[in-house]
């Protein structure tokens, strides 16, 4: 009897030991009569999910980390009519780092003119930034598996959008939506899957540069598009179910692009990867 005493008052003890590693804590930043939003982001190894809303406030989040492993930090301050915001989170320990040990459900406004850094580590991260009146984003993922989503469009226009993928798996879904002038991807070793679909303003420019990976990249049918692709017999780009304007060896053009107003001027780079384009509906 005194054998299984013991062993309940272990267990109990074990799982009251588990529930405090694990801290739960909100931040909220109400709104503010700026004109400029910059947000930085940056976070180590861990669970991430970041969307804009159309609410009344600059930020709202809430993070679920191990005090143990992991140090947060949060703070915001204005600058004439710009505003600064940050989200932070770093690592106590070089290893032993598990998603669950760092876990943000951020939520931003869609009110404001916004220029984002996000720097992510090992991590699922799952990302909806549409609606938000993008100016800039830059975007550098680690070793993860990620999802980023414009479902609605922009309001305003990207200047540029840049977005490093290391070692990951990174679905992009609705880019058109961003509505950027430029938009430069670095994919290293990993599998992408990029759709451009959405509403395009304009004239847009890409560049993607393909390293050991393999991406898919999904055109609109309807949409006017150049296409310059460089390969060589280390790597390969091919086209599925393309209706098209040949111009030379790898570089493709539809036949209203140079007199359409809006459209896309891609550019692919690779390297020992691949790249597989398919024109979708």
């Amino acid at each position: 009897m005194k054998k299984i005493w013991i062993i309940l008052a272990v267990l109990v003890w074990g799982g009251s030991a588990l529930a405090e590693r694990t801290k739960t804590e909100d931040f909220r930043y109400p709104h503010d009569s700026i004109k400029t939003l910059e947000i930085a982001i940056e976070l180590a190894a861990g669970d991430f999910h970041i969307r804009g809303e159309n609410k009344d406030f600059l930020a709202l989040a809430r993070t679920e980390y191990s005090p143990e492993r992991i140090r947060i930090r949060s703070d915001y301050d204005r600058r004439g009519d710009t505003g600064r915001l940050k989200f932070m989170s770093e690592n106590r320990r070089s290893t032993n780092i598990d998603t669950d040990d760092n876990f943000w459900d951020i939520t931003l406004s869609d009110r404001y003119a916004t220029e984002m850094n996000i720097d992510m580590g090992a991590c699922q991260a799952d990302m909806d930034l549409g609606g938000i009146p993008l100016i800039y984003l830059d975007l550098d993922i680690g070793a993860a598996e990620g999802k980023l989503d414009f479902s609605r469009p922009n309001p305003g226009r990207a200047e540029e959008l840049v977005i490093d993928a290391g070692a990951a798996s990174l679905e992009i879904k609705n880019l058109g939506n961003a509505s950027f002038d430029k938009f430069l991807f670095d994919g290293g070793v990993g599998s992408f899957d990029i759709d451009f679909s959405g509403e395009y303003k304009g004239k847009s420019r890409a560049r993607l540069s393909i390293g050991m990976g393999k991406a898919v990249l999904r055109i609109p049918k309807n949409l006017p598009v150049r296409i310059e692709a460089d390969d060589d017999f280390l790597s390969s780009v091919d086209f599925d179910n393309a209706d098209r304007r040949w111009l030379d060896d790898n570089n493709y053009e539809t036949p209203d692009f140079d007199k359409s107003a809006y459209g896309l001027d891609l550019e692919i780079d690779v390297g020992l990867g691949a790249v597989e384009i398919i024109f979708v509906e």
